[in-house]
């Protein structure tokens, strides 16, 4: 639960504070960044959260908004349990 409200604050004072336009800031790399870098730079993946947000039908397919929407997925659902051995390679 606190993590829900910290994003949200977050959200909030990204959007107060005024965000730079996604292409500005993406403008300068080539690749987007994948989704474990998103769970590393959450102040970057809750701007990067709010200007897709904002613009859906510009931004919906696009990989940066994909990648950090996951990573806010996982970073709120918690990291999934690895399998038990038996069950992670089940035999034939």
């Amino acid at each position: 639960m606190k993590l829900i409200n910290i994003l949200l604050i977050s959200s909030l004072f990204c959007v107060m504070t005024g965000c730079s336009k996604m292409n500005n800031h993406h403008s300068q790399q080539s690749q987007a960044h994948d989704v474990a870098w998103y769970k590393q730079h959450q102040k970057i993946l809750m701007q990067t959260l709010t200007q897709c947000s904002n613009n859906p039908a510009k931004y919906r397919n696009h990989p940066e908004c994909i990648n950090a929407q996951q990573a806010a997925n996982d970073i709120v659902a918690g990291d999934p349990m690895p399998l038990p051995a038996d069950m992670a390679h089940p035999k034939e």
